[in-house]
């Protein structure tokens, strides 16, 4: 390579470099989530990861505090993304950084990008199915923020988030490089490759021995995640085939960014009502939260928590009595009571009469 080569490489480098440094958007207009959401399919998705390690994944489900009951059919929406923190940092505690990445890799190919494909409805060019997905993308995850920015004379598909100095931080965004490049390799029918990518993380090597990653350069300690999208490339038409199927709707991104802490507390503790009595303590460690925050959140709200969960916990029991034929004892186990006795005293406190006697009289 001659000199003059090398220059302008270094010129483009640094081009590169300071293009990066600007991505970060900020996104004054949208209220930070006190709790933010993962949707139950998403959760399910990464929990499905467990069985690469062991097929006894209810330990790892566990250590992970995702519920037990993740892949069954079950009536919740959603779960704290503390659940997906912790799911990452059990799964690298057991494989090393080569197996992550072609774990997350067939993952993406197989379940994850075809999923957000089959629902991706706009494919007039890359740049609008692009833009859908962002969308798609807060509904399935209140934090997330992605989105297509124009920056030094070419595109960027960016992904932004916080954490960088925690343990999971680092698997989330090899995640996340992976899941930015297979959708455009799959809107594109592989007629893309990545050659520039922005990290957060501070180590090149985690990154540039990603399967699938041969030709990309990577450019370290950025404020954002960020892949280049040739403008020829974005412009181009999606090479999909199959239909779109319509978008289920739990709620739409402006309801989920609009909820009450206690709404969001709500929709997050759901999932682990199971375990009866939930001390604050456990609660807020399944949130990964400081017990005094979550106290004074509730507070604020005139919220008392002991009594806040029991009224959650036997909301979902006087369904299940209506709804279901399980025996009074097989529900009062299921919701943490080893004492049927105990269960109905706590029952009548609240409704004023027997569980037996509530199915008796609502059951029809």
């Amino acid at each position: 390579m001659n000199e003059t080569n090398k220059v302008d490489q270094g010129e483009q480098i640094a081009d590169t470099q300071k293009t990066l440094n600007g991505l970060k958007r900020l996104m004054k207009n949208n209220k930070e989530m006190d709790i933010t959401l993962v949707s139950r399919e998403s959760v399910e998705f990464f929990a499905s990861m467990f069985k690469e390690i062991d097929t006894k994944t209810y330990a790892l489900l566990r250590s992970a505090t995702i519920p037990n009951d993740i892949h069954t059919d079950v009536e919740y929406e959603y779960l704290p993304e503390s659940s997906l923190k912790n799911f990452l940092e059990v799964l690298a505690e057991h494989l090393n950084n080569d197996s992550l990445g072609w774990l997350f890799l067939r993952s993406c190919k197989e379940t994850y990008i075809p999923r957000f494909i089959s629902v991706i409805s706009e494919r007039a060019s890359v740049k609008d199915a692009l833009e859908q997905f962002c969308q798609i993308l807060k509904k399935e995850n209140t934090g997330a923020n992605v989105y297509l920015e124009s920056a030094g004379n070419t595109w960027w598909l960016v992904r932004e988030k916080t954490g960088l100095d925690e343990a999971w931080f680092k698997y989330a965004e090899m995640f996340s490089v992976l899941c930015m490049a297979e959708l455009l390799r799959a809107l594109t029918n592989d007629n893309w490759r990545p050659t520039k990518i922005g990290i957060q993380s501070p180590d090149i090597d985690d990154f540039s021995k990603l399967p699938s990653m041969e030709f990309a350069q990577f450019f370290l300690e950025r404020p954002v995640t960020a892949i280049e999208i040739p403008e020829s490339i974005l412009w181009s038409p999606v090479k999909i085939s199959t239909p779109a199927k319509p978008l289920s709707e739990r709620f739409s991104a402006d309801e989920l960014t609009s909820l009450t802490f206690a709404e969001q507390f709500t929709l997050a503790i759901t999932p682990y009502l199971s375990m009866g009595k939930l001390p604050i303590k456990i609660a807020a460690e399944i949130l990964r939260m400081n017990v005094r925050t979550l106290q004074r959140k509730l507070s604020a709200e005139k919220i008392v928590y002991k009594q806040f969960v029991e009224d959650l916990v036997f909301e979902q029991v006087s369904k299940r009595i209506i709804d279901s034929d399980e025996s009074i004892t097989e529900i009062a186990n299921r919701y943490g009571y080893s004492d049927a006795a105990h269960f109905t005293r706590s029952f009548n406190r609240i409704f004023g009469c027997s569980p037996s006697a509530y199915r008796k009289k609502y059951r029809h």
